[in-house]
């Protein structure tokens, strides 16, 4: 059984984390730069995007996901709106590019976060993997 999301340590945890990363020179620069190493048609998918303007979206992005984790229904909402927009109908983004996504972003937080741990790790896929789940079920 997964652990619960709304428990007040594994929500701590990794919020603590985030801003740990976010207060972190450099990032989401470091995510995007293993992100686009994951896979050849990832770094085509960004070549028209201001990529400052994008830096501050998955940054919000982020904290709609975790708050998802709290039960929060406007982060319901917003995630809902990530995966529209994500669909086949919007940027087309297919499902098995969010394992790939979430992997950048657990090598970005284990170079950007000195408290870094697997367990920590583990705690942020488990967070992640609900959003990743609402915003692949609107493809």
């Amino acid at each position: 059984m997964p652990p619960d999301l709304t428990a007040e340590p594994i929500y701590r945890a990794v919020l603590e984390s985030y801003q740990r990363c976010e207060n972190s020179e450099g990032f989401f620069d470091t995510f995007y730069v293993i992100f686009f190493t994951k896979s050849p048609e990832i770094p085509p998918r960004f070549a028209e995007t201001d990529m400052e303007m994008q830096k501050q979206i998955i940054g919000a992005s982020l904290l709609w996901m975790l708050r998802l984790g709290r039960g929060d229904l406007i982060a319901v909402q917003e995630v809902e709106k990530i995966g529209e927009s994500h669909s086949r109908q919007g940027h087309s983004i297919p499902p098995y590019l969010y394992s790939l996504w979430l992997d950048a972003l657990c090598n970005a937080i284990e170079h950007h976060d000195p408290e870094y741990t697997p367990e920590l790790e583990s705690q942020w896929r488990v967070i992640m993997e609900e959003g990743i789940e609402l915003i692949v079920s609107r493809y």
